[in-house]
């Protein structure tokens, strides 16, 4: 009797974590595993180590791992589409960081190096080091994984020996059902572009404490150009978050401009029957 019961005790514990794990692993379609590649890497004009340099350093998140191959393979195009362009979208992840790679600095001597030496005789000495020096950032993340959505997230960061870098982050909502980036039309209904603007400006003006939208533009938001519906957001189960990056809508010392909205806040325009916006509100 007693084996009896220890075989009945043994029988339902395994069914219980198997079930457990087959519920666990059904929230995440794909069974997506993932890793990231780092390049770092540095390049002097002329190979001369006393001439400016160019760095790069770059940090990329992509696919390594999933159920499903053609779910795998479209995915991380997307992402080094988004990441490297278009030319290097359909390698193999550490081949498209390589091949970014060599471009970068390819170019980087190409275009730079005849432009140092033509200064270099007008002057009659060496030119400014700022000028030809640069840098190439990227940083890449997964910053959701849940169901059927993928919202990842791409920074970047460029110095071309201006008066300061120039920086974006770019974020992309993949439905791995579809296989396609997430839009706006996809989320909400109807004519929803005046009612989602003054959604938008009037939660910003809760997060600066403007009290008009003539206060709003004193503080410097709406001068580069008008407060707009974005297409860079990022999904999350609380909402939409829109990113402005910088000069979108304000100067370059106000940097980003983040405005977070609830699916309460949206919800008079939100596309409830799509599968996405069901999942993310349980």
């Amino acid at each position: 009797m007693k084996k009896q019961i220890v075989r009945t005790f043994v029988f339902m514990l395994t069914f219980c974590i198997y079930f457990n794990g087959c519920k666990q692993e059904s929230r995440l379609a794909g069974n997506l595993k993932f890793d990231n590649i780092t390049h770092e890497e540095s390049q002097h004009l002329f190979d001369d180590a006393s001439k400016p340099e160019a760095k790069l350093k770059i940090d990329f998140s992509f696919i390594k791992e999933s159920s499903d191959e053609k779910m795998k393979d479209s995915v991380n195009h997307m992402l080094q589409k988004l990441v490297f362009g278009e030319k290097y979208s359909i390698q193999e992840p550490q081949q498209s960081v390589k091949l970014f790679a060599d471009n970068y600095f390819s170019t980087y001597h190409k275009d730079l190096e005849p432009m140092y030496r033509e200064e270099n005789t007008e002057m009659g000495g060496e030119p400014n080091e700022t000028w030809y020096s640069y840098e190439y950032e990227t940083e890449t993340k997964v910053e959701y994984y849940d169901k059927h959505l993928l919202t990842y997230r791409f920074y970047m960061e460029e110095f071309t020996g201006g008066a300061h870098s120039i920086y974006f982050t770019y974020f992309q909502n993949i439905d791995l059902r579809t296989l396609k980036q997430i839009e706006l039309n996809d989320l909400l209904i109807g004519e929803y572009d005046e009612e989602l603007t003054e959604l938008l400006i009037a939660q910003l003006m809760k997060d600066v404490g403007a009290s008009t939208k003539e206060e709003l533009e004193e503080y410097g938001y709406g001068t580069t150009a008008d407060i707009i519906p974005t297409e860079n957001f990022k999904l999350t189960p609380g909402g939409i978050s829109f990113l402005y990056n910088i000069y979108e809508i304000a100067p370059y010392v106000i940097g980003p401009v983040e405005i977070d909205l609830s699916f309460k806040q949206l919800d008079p325009i939100l596309n409830t029957e799509y599968m996405i916006v069901k999942e993310l509100r349980k």
